[in-house]
């Protein structure tokens, strides 16, 4: 899968070793991910472009604007 537009805090469905888990991405390296795994029993730190199965993207406002509509002022 392209890693181009994975970003910091979002999510991925991995597969290392035949082992299905979902993670956290902490940092994007020139090839792998480095993660933090949402289930503790894993162990898995690093994963590879070719074992990420999904990615789910956190949304983030685009412009000043939008995070001013997200976030009123009181």
């Amino acid at each position: 899968m392209m890693l181009g537009g994975v970003c910091p805090d979002d999510i991925v469905l991995a597969d290392v070793k035949g082992r299905r888990f979902y993670a956290i991405v902490l940092a994007r390296r020139e090839r792998e991910l480095e993660v933090e795994p949402i289930d503790r029993r894993v162990t898995f730190r690093r994963v590879k472009a070719r074992e990420v199965l999904g990615i789910w993207r956190k949304s983030r406002a685009t412009s000043a604007r939008n995070l001013q509509a997200i976030r009123p002022a009181a």
